[in-house]
């Protein structure tokens, strides 16, 4: 079974404030009635949430026009890490997210290591694209080049 609720604030993953949405009766039961998330379908409700929801709407719009314009900036930046590496050229260890991010933010990206999704870890020489997720619907790929550190 399921039911119709609408949202009275931002559920991740379900909707933003003033969504109707259908959801199955335990999870409206034990998680969005219980915490106030939610309320069922009311015409009055609807009426009386439509100006946050606008609100929310513009905001999200906003969010995603800045997200956008940091996105060129991140496609137009390349960091380059020193990573300590055996005499055949072999990394010890991996290159960690915590690492791109310090570097990024250290040529002036304000990015958090949450913000970067590695799809395999990062264990030899070369040169990377990196997807950074900057809004739910926006990423830009920043160029990491990784090269071995000439201290010895």
């Amino acid at each position: 079974m399921s039911k119709k609720l609408i949202l009275l604030n931002d559920v991740e993953g379900l909707g933003i404030i003033g969504d109707v949405v259908t959801v199955a009766n335990g999870h409206a039961r034990n998680f969005l009635l219980p915490k106030g998330h939610a309320q069922p379908v009311s015409d009055r409700l609807i009426e009386k949430l439509a100006d946050a929801r606008a609100e929310r709407e513009a905001e999200l719009l906003e969010a995603k026009a800045g997200a956008e314009a940091f996105a060129e900036k991140v496609k137009a930046t390349s960091i380059k890490l020193s990573v300590k590496t055996s005499a055949e050229g072999r990394l010890y260890g991996s290159v960690a997210a915590s690492e791109i991010t310090e570097e990024a933010n250290k040529q002036g990206l304000k990015i958090e290591a949450k913000q970067v999704h590695l799809g395999s870890p990062i264990r030899q020489l070369g040169s990377y694209e990196v997807r950074i997720r900057l809004h739910p619907q926006v990423a830009a790929n920043l160029k990491v080049e990784v090269v071995a550190d000439e201290e010895e």
